[in-house]
């Protein structure tokens, strides 16, 4: 009992002492962690991860990382085994098929909650196997070949959009072309899973508030998601759960609506499937239809996610992008002078249509392609890590490199990769011919040049876990711009000023005011 006693009292006289002696040695192990010790970077991110979190939280964890980079080269440490890389080389590694590197528990945090559970998707989850089988059922859904059966829904919704617009010109008002094509975005989405527009362009507003949860997710996950284990004290933690009844995102409950009425309105998922017309067999059809033919991977509850999945990768996304290629372009009244003689010509002579077909935008339009390869690789969504993690066996990372052991934390920022001098000189600056072939250029070195271009281009991810929804992105972008351009003349309120942008894990923008004038087509 002596020594009990003794001992209590020792602890209660020196707690403090021990306390400290306890953190420097979590932050002395932390400094010192094998493998990313060896690699620069800020020194409080070498000992917390907190430091990222901070960071994040400052909404431009994009230009941080840039200048880290900048500064260091082509590996960053971000935290105690977190490494940031810019070498292509290593890219192959991580990213490449088979390699074995699994995504972090940064996208458990993503995982909305269904019935009280986390919902992993075909994006958020960390499952290699879970993945490969769920996406199998539904890839061919996702092909440009079968998204083009579409085209006559999202043009639509184009001329739906297009007379919101006209009635800012009616009433000579500037239009917050930002949330206009967030809106126009998610319509188009709504469009091709549930075969019905979701009511935000006609309504003008934000349905059922979809916009700023969706917002407060994604500011929720990129900072909480440098610390995941937050998560389950502030989210998913029992009391949560039960207290929301067991839903947390209103994009969730949104998609779940959907889903229930169309089940209610066929009666059996059975009939649906059937009563799908074949001129417009929407995704829900497809994942039904997927459902039959893979009962036991293809459940309801995977329908569910298949159609959340779709509703949260096919909005936000491409409105950020959508913002990019028309502020840029607005920008430049170069580059607007060109486009708009491209098209004007291209339309004259008949060679496209309004709205352009995808065929037609892949072989008519070179200069709106370069204009739109430009601005995603300019400002890319995604605007931190795509984390993963090492595995057995480790990583040796290449030119001069340290070795990294399993566990490590590695990725690439889109917005570093995309400033690799790989793409050329003044790779800060908008300039869309670094896409075409330029003078004195011989066709086998512009072919590939722009191959290695393409090659570092991770606007949708890259490798096995590439953006299942990029075709639907690429259709709805390359359809919708040139048809605001030959209809409009678009000026910027405020040309002068620069945009507002903020890094939540995507990198949207907002207020973009601009004024618009009808084209005269004749």
């Amino acid at each position: 009992m002596g020594i009990i006693s003794d001992s209590i009292y020792f602890l209660g006289q020196n707690v403090g002492t021990i306390i400290l002696l306890v953190t420097v040695l979590h932050f002395t192990h932390n400094y010192l962690t094998p493998g990313a010790c060896s690699i620069p970077g800020p020194f409080c991110a070498k000992l917390t991860n907190l430091w990222r979190f901070i960071d994040v939280a400052n909404g431009h964890a994009e230009a941080t990382l840039y200048k880290l980079h900048q500064k260091y080269g082509d590996y960053v440490r971000l935290g105690p085994k977190v490494v940031s890389v810019r070498d292509l080389d290593a890219l192959k590694m991580i990213y490449g098929i088979n390699k074995g590197y699994q995504k972090t528990n940064f996208y458990h945090v993503q995982q909305q909650l269904a019935k009280g559970k986390p919902t992993p998707t075909l994006f958020t989850t960390t499952d290699e196997d879970f993945h490969a089988a769920i996406k199998r059922p539904i890839s061919a859904a996702y092909s440009m070949s079968t998204l083009t059966e579409f085209e006559p829904f999202v043009d639509d919704t184009i001329y739906t959009f297009f007379q919101k617009l006209d009635e800012f010109i009616a009433g000579n008002k500037v239009c917050d072309i930002a949330l206009w094509l967030q809106y126009y975005a998610f319509d188009v989405i709504g469009v091709l899973t549930f075969s019905t527009t979701l009511g935000f362009l006609q309504q003008g507003t934000d349905v059922e508030g979809i916009i700023a949860a969706l917002e407060r997710m994604l500011d929720y996950s990129g900072k909480i998601g440098q610390m995941p284990w937050l998560d389950y004290i502030f989210i998913k933690n029992p009391l949560r759960q039960l207290a929301q009844g067991g839903s947390t995102g209103a994009v969730a409950r949104f998609a779940r609506a959907r889903l229930d009425e169309r089940l209610k309105q066929s009666g059996s998922t059975t009939n649906l499937a059937k009563s799908s017309t074949p001129s417009h067999r929407d995704f829900l059809a497809r994942f039904l239809e997927a459902k039959k033919e893979h009962p036991k991977v293809v459940t309801d509850q995977q329908i569910f996610s298949y159609t959340v999945s779709n509703m949260n990768a096919g909005s936000d996304t491409t409105a950020i992008s959508l913002r990019a290629i028309l502020y840029y372009t607005l920008k430049s009244s170069r580059v607007t002078e060109k486009l708009y003689e491209e098209l004007t010509t291209a339309y004259q002579e008949k060679r496209i249509t309004l709205p352009v077909s995808w065929t037609q935008s892949q072989e008519e339009l070179p200069y709106l392609d370069a204009v739109i390869k430009e601005a995603l690789r300019l400002h890319p969504a995604v605007g931190l890590l795509l984390e993963r993690i090492v595995p057995t066996g480790g990583l040796q990372l290449p030119n001069g490199g340290p070795f990294l052991p399993a566990g490590t934390i590695v990725g690439a920022n889109p917005w570093i990769i995309h400033r690799h001098a790989i793409f050329g000189r003044d790779v800060d600056s908008f300039w869309p011919e670094r896409w075409l072939q330029a003078d004195g250029e011989t066709e086998a070195a512009f072919l590939a040049r722009k191959q290695q271009m393409l090659r570092a281009t991770f606007t949708f991810g890259a490798g096995p876990r590439t953006c299942i929804g990029k075709n639907i992105s690429l259709l709805e972008i390359y359809k919708l711009i040139h048809s605001l351009f030959l209809m409009y003349k678009i000026e910027l309120e405020h040309p002068e000023r620069d945009w507002e942008t903020i890094n939540a894990w995507f990198v949207r923008q907002k207020h973009m005011d601009v004024r618009l004038t009808r084209h005269n087509l004749a």
